[in-house]
């Protein structure tokens, strides 16, 4: 063989192996990147069918850029790294060599029709990849009408996939005390639905921390200052793992291969 031929031959055999190692198998190294006392079961949170916008993008060799839009008048605790920014972290963590950048939209006490118009402004402003849009908290506060939480929250994937990103749906926190108050399952149970018949993947937050808190992983109970600290501070790590997790997974697995690899054989990605 000659050298041209073996460096063409070690080239492929490269991407190949980049491919490999960030397809199907990575997913099991992901999972194990995943703090234990993070970790689901199946039943409460799956992958979902993909995120094809993304992939295209990566493909392309453009940069993730997630945009967050959520309701909370206060993102996290003082002291407490968000989610949004845990959620870069370990992206880039399971994106080698890609560039991401998450930004936030925050809409204080704004329920789901009233963030449909903001949101689709700030993906036209921003252009992101990917939204990932927190809601149903206030409506469920509010008790206003399921039927018109569920209109808005199609009109806003509407507004965001024609705008040509993709996007998450993320539902409310979860604690005891809060459930005991307020019926968040008619929003939950919207959610979920519509997600499997938009092909849209649903973040089930209040089904996992439900999980974390009847497991005794989380106690929002305890009054204590630190006890509480460590409780904003494991939702917000945790919940940044799994998201960046989910995501990782619905990228086509061609779509990760860093850029340099695949321009090491005279290609774009």
């Amino acid at each position: 063989m000659s050298g041209q031929g073996l460096r063409r031959l070690l080239t492929a055999m490269a991407i190949a192996l980049a491919a490999l190692a960030l397809s199907g198998p990575a997913h099991a190294a992901n999972a194990a990147a995943v703090d234990p006392a993070c970790a689901v079961p199946d039943t409460v949170l799956a992958p979902g069918e993909g995120l094809p916008r993304v992939s295209a993008r990566l493909a392309a060799g453009r940069r993730l850029s997630v945009l967050i839009v959520h309701s909370a008048k206060q993102a996290a605790k003082p002291g407490i790294v968000g989610y949004p920014a845990r959620l870069e972290e370990e992206l880039k963590r399971r994106l080698p060599g890609r560039a991401v950048r998450t930004a936030v939209l925050s809409l204080p006490g704004e329920p789901a029709p009233a963030m449909v118009a903001p949101l689709a402004e700030a993906v036209d402003d921003q252009r992101p990849a990917l939204v990932v849009w927190q809601t149903g908290t206030v409506d469920a506060m509010r008790n206003l009408d399921p039927e018109s939480f569920g209109t808005a929250l199609q009109a806003g994937i509407a507004e965001v996939q024609r705008r040509g990103a993709d996007i998450v749906i993320m539902d409310m926190q979860y604690s005891m005390h809060t459930a005991q108050l307020i019926d968040f399952a008619p929003y939950v149970s919207y959610m979920s639905w519509l997600a499997q018949s938009s092909d849209v993947f649903h973040f089930p937050r209040y089904d996992i921390m439900r999980h974390w808190v009847e497991d005794g992983r989380v106690d929002f109970a305890d009054e204590g200052d630190e006890a509480k600290r460590r409780s904003y501070d494991f939702v917000h790590r945790c919940i940044g793992q799994l998201l960046a997790e989910s995501i990782a997974t619905m990228i086509a697995p061609s779509a990760t291969i860093p850029p340099a690899v695949a321009r090491s054989n005279g290609t774009s990605p």
